[in-house]
Protein backbone atom coordinates (compact mmCIF):
# COMPACT_ATOMS: atom_id res chain seq x y z
CA UNK A 1 0.00 0.00 0.00
CA UNK A 2 1.64 3.13 -1.03
CA UNK A 3 2.90 5.52 2.10
CA UNK A 4 0.50 8.67 1.25
CA UNK A 5 -2.55 6.12 0.99
CA UNK A 6 -2.03 4.99 4.63
CA UNK A 7 -1.37 8.11 6.11
CA UNK A 8 -4.77 9.29 4.27
CA UNK A 9 -6.38 6.65 5.65
CA UNK A 10 -4.50 7.29 9.52
CA UNK A 11 -5.28 10.76 9.37
CA UNK A 12 -1.77 11.54 9.62
CA UNK A 13 -1.97 13.23 6.34
CA UNK A 14 -2.17 16.76 6.04
CA UNK A 15 -3.45 18.95 2.70
CA UNK A 16 -0.51 20.74 2.80
CA UNK A 17 1.78 17.93 2.48
CA UNK A 18 0.34 18.00 -1.05
CA UNK A 19 1.78 20.94 -2.00
CA UNK A 20 5.26 21.65 -3.60
CA UNK A 21 8.29 22.59 -2.10
CA UNK A 22 8.28 26.49 -2.83
CA UNK A 23 4.15 26.07 -2.31
CA UNK A 24 5.09 24.93 1.70
CA UNK A 25 7.42 27.17 2.48
CA UNK A 26 6.05 30.46 2.76
CA UNK A 27 3.03 28.81 4.99
CA UNK A 28 5.32 27.47 7.10
CA UNK A 29 6.89 30.91 7.62
CA UNK A 30 4.11 32.53 8.62
CA UNK A 31 2.20 30.14 10.47
CA UNK A 32 5.01 28.16 12.26
CA UNK A 33 6.38 30.41 14.65
CA UNK A 34 3.34 31.33 15.97
CA UNK A 35 2.15 27.80 16.37
CA UNK A 36 5.37 27.38 18.48
CA UNK A 37 4.68 30.04 20.57
CA UNK A 38 1.32 28.97 20.98
CA UNK A 39 2.05 25.38 21.82
CA UNK A 40 4.56 26.76 24.48
CA UNK A 41 1.69 29.26 26.13
CA UNK A 42 -0.78 26.14 26.36
CA UNK A 43 1.42 24.27 27.64
CA UNK A 44 3.22 26.21 30.42
CA UNK A 45 0.02 27.76 31.55
CA UNK A 46 -1.34 23.84 31.67
CA UNK A 47 1.28 23.32 34.01
CA UNK A 48 1.18 26.41 36.29
CA UNK A 49 -2.71 25.54 36.37
CA UNK A 50 -2.73 21.96 37.22
CA UNK A 51 0.05 22.67 39.98
CA UNK A 52 -1.94 25.00 41.53
CA UNK A 53 -4.84 23.49 41.86
CA UNK A 54 -3.13 20.37 43.37
CA UNK A 55 -2.10 22.28 45.78
CA UNK A 56 -5.62 22.78 46.92
CA UNK A 57 -6.04 19.17 47.11
CA UNK A 58 -8.05 18.75 43.48
CA UNK A 59 -7.05 16.92 40.42
CA UNK A 60 -4.57 18.61 38.20
CA UNK A 61 -7.01 18.34 35.18
CA UNK A 62 -8.76 20.85 36.70
CA UNK A 63 -6.32 23.57 36.70
CA UNK A 64 -5.29 22.56 32.85
CA UNK A 65 -9.51 22.93 32.20
CA UNK A 66 -9.68 26.28 34.06
CA UNK A 67 -6.34 28.07 32.50
CA UNK A 68 -7.87 27.59 29.13
CA UNK A 69 -11.20 28.82 29.78
CA UNK A 70 -9.64 31.94 31.45
CA UNK A 71 -7.43 32.37 28.45
CA UNK A 72 -10.79 31.71 26.48
CA UNK A 73 -12.73 34.44 27.80
CA UNK A 74 -10.17 37.09 29.30
CA UNK A 75 -7.67 37.26 26.73
CA UNK A 76 -9.83 38.48 24.17
CA UNK A 77 -10.68 41.59 26.21
CA UNK A 78 -6.88 42.22 26.73
CA UNK A 79 -4.94 41.36 23.74
CA UNK A 80 -7.75 40.57 20.67
CA UNK A 81 -9.84 38.11 19.34
CA UNK A 82 -7.08 37.36 16.55
CA UNK A 83 -4.71 35.84 18.77
CA UNK A 84 -7.33 32.85 20.97
CA UNK A 85 -9.27 32.29 17.34
CA UNK A 86 -5.13 31.26 16.03
CA UNK A 87 -5.10 28.66 18.26
CA UNK A 88 -8.30 27.58 18.85
CA UNK A 89 -9.07 26.60 15.36
CA UNK A 90 -5.56 25.48 14.87
CA UNK A 91 -5.57 22.05 13.21
CA UNK A 92 -2.45 21.10 14.16
CA UNK A 93 -2.75 21.87 17.56
CA UNK A 94 -6.01 19.82 17.47
CA UNK A 95 -4.02 17.03 16.03
CA UNK A 96 -1.48 16.75 18.79
CA UNK A 97 -4.23 17.12 21.51
CA UNK A 98 -5.68 14.40 19.79
CA UNK A 99 -2.68 12.09 19.99
CA UNK A 100 -3.00 13.32 23.88
CA UNK A 101 -5.81 11.68 23.79
CA UNK A 102 -5.09 8.74 22.42
CA UNK A 103 -1.84 7.98 25.27
CA UNK A 104 -4.39 8.99 28.02
CA UNK A 105 -7.34 6.09 26.86
CA UNK A 106 -3.60 4.15 26.18
CA UNK A 107 -2.47 4.71 29.99
CA UNK A 108 -6.14 3.89 31.58
CA UNK A 109 -5.99 0.32 29.36
CA UNK A 110 -2.27 -0.17 30.96
CA UNK A 111 -3.45 0.90 34.91
CA UNK A 112 -6.38 -1.69 34.55
CA UNK A 113 -6.72 -4.82 36.37
CA UNK A 114 -9.01 -7.37 35.24
CA UNK A 115 -8.43 -9.62 37.97
CA UNK A 116 -9.17 -7.10 40.66
CA UNK A 117 -12.75 -6.33 39.26
CA UNK A 118 -13.33 -9.86 38.92
CA UNK A 119 -12.50 -9.84 42.75
CA UNK A 120 -15.58 -7.49 43.63
CA UNK A 121 -18.13 -9.22 41.93
CA UNK A 122 -21.98 -8.86 41.27
CA UNK A 123 -21.93 -5.03 43.37
CA UNK A 124 -18.96 -3.71 41.25
CA UNK A 125 -21.39 -4.74 37.84
CA UNK A 126 -24.75 -4.22 39.07
CA UNK A 127 -22.64 -0.10 40.35
CA UNK A 128 -21.48 0.35 36.97
CA UNK A 129 -24.88 -0.50 34.87
CA UNK A 130 -26.75 1.70 37.55
CA UNK A 131 -23.92 4.41 36.54
CA UNK A 132 -24.54 4.27 32.82
CA UNK A 133 -28.38 4.14 32.49
CA UNK A 134 -29.30 6.45 35.12
CA UNK A 135 -27.60 9.29 33.96
CA UNK A 136 -28.01 8.26 30.41
CA UNK A 137 -32.10 8.03 31.27
CA UNK A 138 -32.08 11.37 32.78
CA UNK A 139 -29.30 13.50 30.62
CA UNK A 140 -32.12 12.06 27.79
CA UNK A 141 -35.44 13.00 29.49
CA UNK A 142 -33.94 16.70 30.46
CA UNK A 143 -32.64 17.72 27.04
CA UNK A 144 -35.74 16.32 25.50
CA UNK A 145 -37.52 19.05 28.05
CA UNK A 146 -34.81 21.94 27.78
CA UNK A 147 -33.70 21.47 24.05
CA UNK A 148 -37.24 20.36 22.47
CA UNK A 149 -36.16 21.56 18.74
CA UNK A 150 -32.62 18.77 18.93
CA UNK A 151 -32.50 15.82 17.22
CA UNK A 152 -33.41 12.68 19.38
CA UNK A 153 -29.60 11.85 18.55
CA UNK A 154 -28.67 14.94 20.28
CA UNK A 155 -30.31 14.05 23.67
CA UNK A 156 -29.53 10.68 23.63
CA UNK A 157 -25.36 11.80 22.92
CA UNK A 158 -26.18 14.60 25.99
CA UNK A 159 -27.24 11.31 27.81
CA UNK A 160 -24.06 9.06 26.85
CA UNK A 161 -21.55 12.20 27.93
CA UNK A 162 -23.38 12.13 31.95
CA UNK A 163 -22.54 8.10 31.89
CA UNK A 164 -18.46 8.52 32.14
CA UNK A 165 -16.92 8.36 35.24
CA UNK A 166 -13.51 9.09 35.94
CA UNK A 167 -11.15 5.87 37.30
CA UNK A 168 -7.99 8.22 37.72
CA UNK A 169 -9.64 10.76 40.07
CA UNK A 170 -11.67 8.79 41.77
CA UNK A 171 -8.43 6.70 42.73
CA UNK A 172 -6.62 9.21 43.57
CA UNK A 173 -9.14 10.19 46.17
CA UNK A 174 -9.05 7.11 47.51
CA UNK A 175 -5.33 6.62 47.84
CA UNK A 176 -5.66 9.88 49.78
CA UNK A 177 -8.05 8.87 52.36
CA UNK A 178 -5.96 5.46 52.66
CA UNK A 179 -9.52 3.54 51.96
CA UNK A 180 -8.28 1.81 48.83
CA UNK A 181 -8.08 -1.43 50.13
CA UNK A 182 -10.91 -1.48 52.14
CA UNK A 183 -14.17 -3.23 50.78
CA UNK A 184 -16.17 -0.17 49.12
CA UNK A 185 -12.38 1.02 48.15
CA UNK A 186 -12.71 -2.14 45.94
CA UNK A 187 -16.10 -1.67 44.77
CA UNK A 188 -15.64 1.67 43.44
CA UNK A 189 -12.61 1.00 41.44
CA UNK A 190 -13.81 -2.42 39.90
CA UNK A 191 -17.42 -0.42 38.90
CA UNK A 192 -15.45 2.82 37.44
CA UNK A 193 -13.37 0.41 35.38
CA UNK A 194 -16.34 -1.39 34.04
CA UNK A 195 -18.42 1.89 33.78
CA UNK A 196 -15.79 3.70 31.56
CA UNK A 197 -15.86 0.32 29.74
CA UNK A 198 -19.50 0.30 28.65
CA UNK A 199 -19.46 4.04 28.31
CA UNK A 200 -16.86 3.84 25.91
CA UNK A 201 -19.14 0.89 24.07
CA UNK A 202 -22.29 3.39 24.38
CA UNK A 203 -19.82 5.99 22.89
CA UNK A 204 -19.21 3.92 19.96
CA UNK A 205 -23.48 3.18 19.44
CA UNK A 206 -24.37 7.02 19.62
CA UNK A 207 -21.09 7.87 18.02
CA UNK A 208 -21.96 5.47 15.28
CA UNK A 209 -25.86 6.22 14.98
CA UNK A 210 -24.79 10.05 14.46
CA UNK A 211 -22.52 9.04 11.38
CA UNK A 212 -24.62 6.50 10.22
CA UNK A 213 -27.60 9.68 10.39
CA UNK A 214 -24.93 12.01 9.29
CA UNK A 215 -24.70 9.99 5.46
CA UNK A 216 -28.67 9.38 5.31
CA UNK A 217 -28.70 6.01 7.17
CA UNK A 218 -31.74 5.04 9.09
CA UNK A 219 -28.59 3.94 12.02
CA UNK A 220 -30.75 4.06 15.18
CA UNK A 221 -33.14 1.12 14.38
CA UNK A 222 -32.03 -1.75 16.88
CA UNK A 223 -30.54 -3.94 14.42
CA UNK A 224 -27.80 -1.08 13.73
CA UNK A 225 -27.34 -0.51 16.89
CA UNK A 226 -26.92 -4.47 17.86
CA UNK A 227 -24.24 -4.57 15.44
CA UNK A 228 -22.29 -1.41 17.52
CA UNK A 229 -22.84 -2.82 20.47
CA UNK A 230 -21.33 -6.48 19.17
CA UNK A 231 -18.67 -4.76 17.40
CA UNK A 232 -17.67 -3.06 20.67
CA UNK A 233 -17.90 -6.16 22.42
CA UNK A 234 -16.12 -8.12 20.12
CA UNK A 235 -13.06 -5.84 19.66
CA UNK A 236 -12.24 -5.58 23.41
CA UNK A 237 -13.18 -9.19 24.17
CA UNK A 238 -10.72 -9.97 21.29
CA UNK A 239 -8.49 -7.87 22.75
CA UNK A 240 -8.29 -9.05 26.20
CA UNK A 241 -7.98 -12.92 25.05
CA UNK A 242 -4.98 -12.11 22.42
CA UNK A 243 -3.60 -9.86 25.83
CA UNK A 244 -3.71 -12.73 28.20
CA UNK A 245 -1.98 -15.39 25.31
CA UNK A 246 1.22 -12.37 23.52
CA UNK A 247 1.67 -9.32 26.05
CA UNK A 248 4.33 -11.65 28.17
CA UNK A 249 5.78 -12.45 24.50
CA UNK A 250 5.67 -9.27 22.76
CA UNK A 251 7.31 -7.48 25.93
CA UNK A 252 10.24 -9.70 26.04
CA UNK A 253 10.72 -9.36 22.01
CA UNK A 254 10.22 -5.70 22.31
CA UNK A 255 13.14 -5.99 25.19
CA UNK A 256 15.57 -8.24 23.26
CA UNK A 257 17.65 -5.62 22.03
CA UNK A 258 18.52 -4.18 25.28
CA UNK A 259 18.41 -0.27 23.94
CA UNK A 260 16.63 2.53 25.97
CA UNK A 261 13.21 3.14 24.92
CA UNK A 262 12.10 0.26 22.85
CA UNK A 263 9.44 -0.44 25.10
CA UNK A 264 7.76 2.91 24.57
CA UNK A 265 8.57 3.08 21.27
CA UNK A 266 6.54 -0.60 20.74
CA UNK A 267 3.40 0.67 23.29
CA UNK A 268 2.79 4.00 21.34
CA UNK A 269 2.88 2.03 17.92
CA UNK A 270 0.11 -0.37 19.12
CA UNK A 271 -1.46 2.53 20.34
CA UNK A 272 -2.05 4.09 17.38
CA UNK A 273 -2.50 0.66 15.38
CA UNK A 274 -5.31 -0.75 17.47
CA UNK A 275 -6.70 3.18 17.22
CA UNK A 276 -6.42 2.74 13.52
CA UNK A 277 -8.00 -1.04 13.87
CA UNK A 278 -10.90 0.66 15.86
CA UNK A 279 -11.97 3.14 13.49
CA UNK A 280 -11.62 0.37 10.42
CA UNK A 281 -14.44 -1.46 11.81
CA UNK A 282 -16.30 1.67 12.54
CA UNK A 283 -15.35 2.22 16.21
CA UNK A 284 -13.65 5.57 17.74
CA UNK A 285 -10.00 5.50 18.01
CA UNK A 286 -10.28 6.06 21.67
CA UNK A 287 -11.79 2.78 21.99
CA UNK A 288 -8.45 1.31 20.02
CA UNK A 289 -6.54 2.72 22.15
CA UNK A 290 -7.93 1.87 25.31
CA UNK A 291 -7.76 -1.60 24.25
CA UNK A 292 -4.24 -1.34 23.12
CA UNK A 293 -3.11 -0.65 26.68
CA UNK A 294 -5.42 -3.95 28.37
CA UNK A 295 -3.91 -5.77 25.26
CA UNK A 296 0.06 -4.94 26.42
CA UNK A 297 -0.78 -5.16 30.19
CA UNK A 298 -4.25 -6.93 30.68
CA UNK A 299 -3.80 -7.64 34.74
CA UNK A 300 -1.79 -3.75 35.40
CA UNK A 301 1.13 -5.85 36.61
CA UNK A 302 3.06 -2.62 35.05
CA UNK A 303 5.25 -3.82 31.82
CA UNK A 304 8.45 -3.03 31.93
CA UNK A 305 12.17 -3.22 30.44
CA UNK A 306 14.89 -3.85 32.81
CA UNK A 307 17.61 -1.76 30.32
CA UNK A 308 15.24 1.20 31.28
CA UNK A 309 14.50 0.58 34.85
CA UNK A 310 10.97 1.91 34.24
CA UNK A 311 7.51 0.53 33.80
CA UNK A 312 6.00 1.40 30.33
CA UNK A 313 3.84 4.24 32.35
CA UNK A 314 6.41 5.83 33.75
CA UNK A 315 8.31 5.60 30.28
CA UNK A 316 4.91 7.47 28.78
CA UNK A 317 4.78 10.06 31.29
CA UNK A 318 7.19 12.92 30.04
CA UNK A 319 4.98 12.68 26.11
CA UNK A 320 1.77 12.84 27.61
CA UNK A 321 2.80 15.53 30.52
CA UNK A 322 3.25 17.69 26.79
CA UNK A 323 0.11 16.16 24.82
CA UNK A 324 -2.73 15.20 27.69
CA UNK A 325 -2.92 18.63 29.02
CA UNK A 326 -3.26 20.67 25.57
CA UNK A 327 -6.41 18.56 24.89
CA UNK A 328 -7.77 19.57 28.15
CA UNK A 329 -6.50 23.56 27.67
CA UNK A 330 -8.18 23.41 24.08
CA UNK A 331 -11.27 22.08 25.44
CA UNK A 332 -11.37 24.43 27.95
CA UNK A 333 -11.02 27.32 25.29
CA UNK A 334 -14.21 26.27 23.54
CA UNK A 335 -16.18 27.31 26.45
CA UNK A 336 -18.09 30.78 26.79
CA UNK A 337 -18.88 32.07 29.61
CA UNK A 338 -20.89 35.00 28.77
CA UNK A 339 -23.07 32.15 27.53
CA UNK A 340 -24.58 31.46 30.78
CA UNK A 341 -25.89 35.07 31.00
CA UNK A 342 -28.70 33.50 28.48
CA UNK A 343 -31.44 31.89 31.34
CA UNK A 344 -32.38 28.98 28.98
CA UNK A 345 -27.92 28.15 29.01
CA UNK A 346 -27.57 28.49 32.92
CA UNK A 347 -30.82 26.44 33.46
CA UNK A 348 -29.65 23.87 31.25
CA UNK A 349 -26.45 23.83 32.98
CA UNK A 350 -28.05 23.55 36.19
CA UNK A 351 -30.02 20.57 35.51
CA UNK A 352 -27.15 18.65 33.87
CA UNK A 353 -25.21 18.92 37.27
CA UNK A 354 -28.33 17.67 39.03
CA UNK A 355 -28.63 15.17 36.63
CA UNK A 356 -25.22 14.01 36.38
CA UNK A 357 -25.17 14.19 40.37
CA UNK A 358 -28.37 12.11 40.82
CA UNK A 359 -27.66 9.87 37.94
CA UNK A 360 -24.42 8.47 40.07
CA UNK A 361 -26.10 8.76 43.33
CA UNK A 362 -28.52 5.94 41.69
CA UNK A 363 -25.55 3.71 41.98
CA UNK A 364 -25.89 3.14 45.72
CA UNK A 365 -29.53 0.57 44.75
CA UNK A 366 -26.90 -1.63 42.58
CA UNK A 367 -24.56 -2.72 45.97
CA UNK A 368 -26.07 -6.02 47.06
CA UNK A 369 -22.88 -7.40 48.74
CA UNK A 370 -23.49 -7.55 53.00
CA UNK A 371 -20.85 -5.15 54.97
CA UNK A 372 -20.41 -2.47 52.25
CA UNK A 373 -21.84 0.87 52.49
CA UNK A 374 -23.90 2.57 49.71
CA UNK A 375 -23.46 6.07 50.02
CA UNK A 376 -19.36 5.78 49.77
CA UNK A 377 -19.67 3.93 46.67
CA UNK A 378 -21.98 6.27 44.85
CA UNK A 379 -20.39 9.39 45.34
CA UNK A 380 -17.36 7.68 44.32
CA UNK A 381 -18.81 7.06 40.79
CA UNK A 382 -19.95 10.65 40.42
CA UNK A 383 -17.08 12.72 39.13
CA UNK A 384 -16.51 12.81 35.17
CA UNK A 385 -12.91 14.51 34.52
CA UNK A 386 -11.31 13.41 31.78
CA UNK A 387 -13.32 11.14 30.27
CA UNK A 388 -16.18 13.39 30.74
CA UNK A 389 -14.28 15.95 28.72
CA UNK A 390 -12.99 13.21 26.24
CA UNK A 391 -17.01 12.56 25.13
CA UNK A 392 -17.54 16.42 25.08
CA UNK A 393 -15.07 16.86 22.80
CA UNK A 394 -16.30 14.04 20.42
CA UNK A 395 -19.71 15.75 20.57
CA UNK A 396 -17.93 18.89 19.42
CA UNK A 397 -16.23 17.48 16.59
CA UNK A 398 -19.36 15.20 15.37
CA UNK A 399 -21.61 16.72 13.03
CA UNK A 400 -25.36 16.43 12.00
CA UNK A 401 -27.21 18.18 8.99
CA UNK A 402 -23.76 20.07 8.66
CA UNK A 403 -23.98 20.81 12.25
CA UNK A 404 -21.36 20.17 15.34
CA UNK A 405 -23.99 17.46 17.50
CA UNK A 406 -22.84 19.57 20.63
CA UNK A 407 -23.75 23.27 20.10
CA UNK A 408 -21.18 25.90 21.74
CA UNK A 409 -23.97 26.52 24.40
CA UNK A 410 -24.21 22.76 25.33
CA UNK A 411 -20.93 22.10 24.91
CA UNK A 412 -20.10 24.69 28.05
CA UNK A 413 -22.66 23.49 29.84
CA UNK A 414 -20.87 20.11 30.19
CA UNK A 415 -18.01 21.14 30.84
CA UNK A 416 -19.03 23.42 33.32
CA UNK A 417 -21.04 19.95 34.87
CA UNK A 418 -17.56 18.01 34.41
CA UNK A 419 -16.26 21.02 36.49
CA UNK A 420 -18.88 20.95 39.48
CA UNK A 421 -18.97 16.89 39.71
CA UNK A 422 -14.91 16.66 39.75
CA UNK A 423 -14.81 19.18 42.55
CA UNK A 424 -17.21 17.84 44.51
CA UNK A 425 -16.29 14.17 44.64
CA UNK A 426 -12.96 14.58 46.97
CA UNK A 427 -15.65 16.65 49.51
CA UNK A 428 -18.17 14.09 49.41
CA UNK A 429 -15.87 11.18 49.47
CA UNK A 430 -14.45 12.74 52.71
CA UNK A 431 -17.49 12.98 54.15
CA UNK A 432 -18.74 9.74 53.47
CA UNK A 433 -15.72 7.67 54.66
CA UNK A 434 -15.58 10.09 57.90
CA UNK A 435 -19.15 9.15 58.88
Amino acid sequence: MPLQIVLLSTGLFLPAATASASEAQPAAGLEFGPLLVGIAVLVVGAKLGGVLVARWGQPSVLGELLFGIVLANLAPALFGEAGIEFVRASETLRFLAQIGVLLLLFDVGLEIDLSAFLKVGASAALVAIAGVIAPLGLGWASTRWLLPGSSTLVHIFIGATLTATSVGITVRVLKDLGVTGCSEGQTIIGAAILDDVLGLIVLAVVAGSVSGAASGINSVSAVSIAVIVLKAVGFLGITIVLGHFLSRKIVQMATLSGEHGVLLIVGVALCFTFAYLAELVGLADIIGAFAAGVFLDPYGEGVYSKKDQATLRELLGPLSDVLVPLFFVLMGLQVNLAGFTDPSVLALGLVLIAAAIVGKLACAAGVIRPGIRRWPVAIGMIPRGEVGLIFAGIGASLKLEGEPILSGSVYSAIVVMVVVTTLITPIGLRWAFQK
